[in-house]
């Protein structure tokens, strides 16, 4: 599993808040990795909004749900799913790269 820290926007009363939200990608990678450390996204099993921080208290998808309504949690995770694709690849390698060095210098 992979996370994504991202927003979630609503409009409560009072006004239009960006919620700090955590999404969880389930995404298939390919095994082998090229001679710069890059991996790539195959697919995309499953995107979901996983919990999202709303007056210092986590709250859940149902909530957002119901705050929101199904389509509006749907559109915004695939805004979310296309902001942690443009830089997955790119991170899942710096990540390697840092494990890496770490290691050597031990």
């Amino acid at each position: 599993m992979d996370y994504y820290t991202g927003t979630l926007e609503a409009d409560v009363p009072g006004g239009v808040i960006d919620a700090e939200a955590v999404y969880e990608i389930d995404a298939a990678w390919s095994r082998n990795r090229d001679r710069y450390g890059m991996r790539q996204i195959l697919h995309i099993n499953d995107f979901c909004l996983e919990s999202w921080t709303f007056d210092g208290r986590q709250q859940t998808r149902a909530t957002a749900v119901a705050l929101l309504g199904e389509a509006e949690v749907e559109r915004q995770e695939e805004f979310a799913l296309e902001a942690w694709r443009s830089t997955a690849e790119q991170d899942d390698a710096d990540g390697w790269a840092d494990y890496r060095h770490d290691m050597a210098a031990e």
